[in-house]
């Protein structure tokens, strides 16, 4: 079915090269059976494959198709789906059984997150503040990112008790025109510099709720819109 004329869903996209983050979040996606689509009009379908660490490299097994084919090669371009997130790298080779694909220890990878909401950087926005509740006892006060109706993006500190796969946490996002309490679902973990890197999904909001959050995302694309469309000062 032609998607022409439609914009992609996967929204936010990284090149990393960072082996330690590459690491995670190729653990993370062995932990279920990923989505495969290779980058070859012999195999334009997905097809579903369980991703294993081997060592010194990762593997993707359970392959059948893999095994037929005239005329492919396997340096062919990797997409692997999961969960609202996807990853793109080069194939190594096709194993010897026919059914797995190498694809050693990726130095660079290309990550996209599914979005279906407008969001925003929260970068220089005074007025915002993030503060979780894992447990009762201990907040944790967190750096906001982004914002989006769907969810939002923060930096944790290294020591934060949390992560993916914990129950859904409570938050309060304080904004300035008033205060979210809701909770939020980890989608990732990943390390930054001195920090955590989070992106996470409200859980459950109500109208009130939505309609703040709304307003505020709305308000940041107009003032994003006026400072691309100002005039640059003259500095002399």
């Amino acid at each position: 079915m032609s998607r022409a004329g439609k914009t992609s869903p996967w929204m936010r996209y990284e090149v990393l090269l960072d082996a330690q983050r590459i690491h995670q979040l190729l653990t993370q996606f062995a932990s279920d059976p990923v989505g495969v689509v290779v980058d070859h009009p012999l195999l334009a379908s997905s097809l579903m494959a369980q991703l294993e660490s081997a060592g010194d490299e990762w593997v993707l097994r359970s392959l059948p198709a893999f095994s037929r084919g005239p005329g492919i090669t396997w340096s062919n371009l990797l997409t692997l789906t999961q969960g609202g997130q996807q990853l793109q790298m080069a194939c190594q080779g096709v194993g010897p059984d026919g059914q797995s694909l190498h694809l050693g220890l990726p130095d660079c990878v290309r990550y996209a997150q599914l979005r279906g909401e407008n969001r925003v950087s929260l970068d220089q926005v005074a007025g915002v503040c993030l503060t979780l509740h894992p447990q009762p006892s201990i907040p944790i006060i967190a750096e906001p990112l982004d914002l989006s109706l769907g969810g939002l993006g923060a930096l944790l500190p290294l020591a934060a008790p949390w992560g993916p796969g914990e129950p859904p946490c409570p938050v309060i996002l304080q904004l300035p025109a008033g205060t979210v309490a809701t909770t939020v679902d980890v989608r990732f973990m990943t390390p930054d510099a001195s920090a955590w890197r989070m992106g996470a999904c409200f859980d459950q909001l109500d109208p009130e709720q939505r309609g703040l959050i709304r307003d505020f995302v709305m308000d940041r694309q107009r003032d994003l819109r006026r400072s691309l469309m100002a005039p640059q000062s003259l500095v002399s």
